[in-house]
């Protein structure tokens, strides 16, 4: 498992040119599936600002591989909402579906294999991955 802050403002490669297309700004997660579905790139040569996890050619520990460029691009239409600042989940306040707070999102913990987020990890303690109901402008709600 990885936390996004260990790959949080990586450079994002374009394997076939050997140079940087952005920078990893945040991810971008479905709270249906638990998965991180891909990242918002930020300074991007691209066309756009999302890589999609499934454009993903590598990911390691000081780099984000891309077969080219144009795998950053423009949200697919079911992502285009999902994929703004105003859904980021870092820093996001998180209620239980009864609305009790549990605390604010400081770093998300998934596996690097498939995206599957395993933890929100709040200040002082985490909340399993699996618990993710949904991610709002106000807040990221978990069952409990």
């Amino acid at each position: 498992m990885i936390r996004f802050s260990d790959i949080a403002g990586n450079p994002v490669m374009d394997t076939s040119t050997a140079t940087t297309v952005g920078k990893l700004e945040a991810p971008i997660i479905d709270p249906a599936t638990h998965r991180i579905v891909g990242f918002r790139v930020k300074k991007s040569k691209g066309p756009g600002d999302v890589l999609l996890w499934a454009s993903v050619a590598g990911l390691g520990p000081d780099a984000v591989t891309v077969s080219s460029a144009e795998q950053v691009s423009d949200p697919p239409p079911e992502l285009k909402d999902r994929s703004g600042r105003k859904l980021d989940v870092l820093k996001r306040p998180v209620l239980t579906e009864h609305g009790h707070p549990l605390g604010k999102v400081k770093d998300v913990e998934f596996d690097p294999s498939d995206g599957r987020v395993t933890n929100l990890l709040l200040k002082d303690s985490f909340v399993d991955g699996g618990r993710l109901l949904g991610i709002g402008k106000y807040a990221v709600v978990v069952a409990g």
